[in-house]
C-alpha cells in the first residue's frame, strides 16, 4: 500500500495528534519509565498501526517502510514513550523478512492483541550485528524448542510481551519468539541515559520458545531497522530545529529578538542544513528498504545495507547536534529539569550509539563502496 503525500501528511498529523500530550506523565529519574498504554492502545486498536507492515492478505495494512518511517518520525518528535520502535518497527521488520508462515502469524498475532515484541540482538552497539544471543535445542516438535542465553541493552525489554532472540539451533541461526511471561525467562530493567524509553537485560534459562525462522538474514534485518532509527533521529532533528526557532523569535534582548542577531542566524541556518540533508539520506533509505522488501535479492540488500549505513550516520550527527545547539540556543531555561530539551539530547545520544555510531556507519559504508569498487 503506497501513499501520497497528501495521506502521508494526515497520518503524520494523526500521529502527532496522538502524541501530543508528551512524555512528562511517565518519566522516570533512574531511566525507567513507564509505557504510556493509553497511546499504545490509541496507536494500535484504534489506529491499526501495529499491523503497518502486514500484508493485506493476513488483514494488515500492507503499508511498507516509508509509511512506517513517518509514524515513527513524529512519534521520535514528540518522544512518545510506547514501544513503536522496538515493536512496530524493529521486530516488525524482522518478523517481515524472516517470511515464514509462522513469522507472518506471529505479525498478524502482535497487530491483532495490541501487544509489544522486541529483539534480543546480540551485541545492540555494534553493526552488523554479530553471532546470536543464545542457544537453543528443539523440544517435542519442529517448532518448539528451549532457549538458554543473556541479552543486554534490550531496547523496551522490561515492557515488551514478546522478545525475538537470534539463536543457534544445531550450527545454524534461526529465530526464536519467547513470551515473557514464560518460565525461565527473566528480565532486569537498566538504568538508561534516556528517561523516556527503557532497556532491559534478559536471560533465558530453559525458556520454552517458538521457532520461527531458519536460516535469516540478520544483517538484512538490522539494516532495516537502522532506516527506522534514522527516521526518529529526523523527528527529533526536526522538533528541536522548529523549538529553536520559534525561542529565536520570542527571545527578546537588547531590545530585539534574538533571531535579529546574526550569529543566531547562522546558527539556524546550519541546523536547517543538518537537518535537511539528514531528511534527504533518510529518503535514499527508505526507497532502498522499500525496493528490497518488494523484490528481495543480494544485490538489492547491498544496495540498502549503503543507504541505511548512510542514513545512521548522517541522522545520527544531525539528531545530536540540533538537540545540543537548540539548547544553548534556549539558554538558561534550556538547562532547566523543567524545558524538555535535555530529554530530546538524552534521546539523541541513546540513538546515535544504538547499533552502531556514526563513525562505525561511515567506516562501513566505505568498506562497502570499496568492495563495489573493486569488483
Amino acid at each position: 500500500m503506497a501513499i501520497d503525500a497528501q495521506e502521508r501528511a494526515a497520518l503524520a498529523e494523526a500521529v502527532r495528534d496522538a502524541s501530543s500530550a508528551g512524555p512528562r506523565e511517565f518519566l522516570d529519574d533512574h531511566g525507567r519509565p513507564q509505557r504510556d498504554g493509553q497511546l499504545w492502545k490509541v496507536l494500535t486498536e484504534q489506529m491499526g498501526l501495529g499491523g503497518l507492515l502486514v500484508p493485506e492478505a493476513d488483514g494488515g495494512a500492507g503499508a511498507g517502510v516509508a509509511e512506517l518511517a513517518v509514524v515513527l518520525e513524529n512519534l521520535g518528535a514528540t518522544l512518545a514513550v510506547v514501544p513503536a520502535l522496538s515493536s512496530i518497527g524493529i521486530a516488525g521488520t524482522l518478523l517481515r523478512v524472516a517470511g515464514t508462515t509462522q513469522a507472518r502469524a506471529m505479525s498478524v498475532r502482535l497487530s491483532e492483541d495490541g501487544l509489544a515484541a522486541t529483539v534480543c540482538w546480540p551485541d545492540p552497539a555494534s553493526m552488523p550485528p554479530a553471532g546470536v544471543s543464545a542457544t537453543a535445542c528443539r523440544a517435542t516438535d519442529s517448532e518448539s524448542v528451549i532457549v538458554s542465553g543473556r541479552a543486554e541493552f534490550v531496547l523496551d525489554g522490561a515492557d515488551a510481551d514478546v522478545v525475538l532472540v537470534p539463536v543457534t539451533i544445531d550450527g545454524t541461526d534461526a529465530i526464536v519468539a519467547v513470551d515473557t511471561a514464560a518460565p525461565g525467562l527473566t528480565r532486569t530493567a537498566m538504568t538508561g541515559l534516556d528517561l523516556t524509553r527503557g532497556m532491559a537485560v534478559v536471560e533465558f534459562l530453559d525458556a520454552p520458545g517458538t521457532l520461527v525462522a531458519d536460516n535469516v538474514s540478520l544483517e538484512t534485518a538490522a539494516d532495516l531497522a537502522l532506516v527506522l532509527i534514522a527516521a526518529e533521529q529526523v523527528g527529533i532533528a526536526q522538533q528541536c530545529l522548529q523549538v529553536a526557532v520559534a525561542w529565536a523569535k520570542d527571545r527578546v534582548q537588547f531590545d530585539r529578538p534574538i533571531g535579529q542577531f546574526q550569529a543566531i542566524k547562522h546558527q539556524l541556518v546550519d541546523l536547517l542544513m543538518a537537518t535537511e540533508l539528514a531528511r534527504s539520506a533518510l529518503d535514499v533509505a527508505v526507497a532502498a528498504a522499500d525496493a528490497y522488501l518488494a523484490a528481495p535479492s543480494d544485490a538489492v540488500a547491498r544496495e540498502l545495507s549503503g543507504a541505511a549505513s548512510a542514513a545512521k550516520a548522517r541522522c545520527g550527527d544531525a539528531a545530536m547536534v540540533v538537540a545540543d545547539e537548540c539548547l544553548h540556543i534556549l539558554g538558561g531555561i534550556g538547562f532547566t529539569w523543567e524545558h524538555d530539551a535535555h530529554l530530546y539530547l538524552r534521546r539523541a545520544k541513546a540513538l546515535e550509539v544504538l547499533m552502531g555510531t556514526p563513525a562505525d556507519h561511515r567506516s562501513r559504508y566505505a568498506v562497502l563502496l570499496l568492495e563495489d569498487s573493486a569488483r
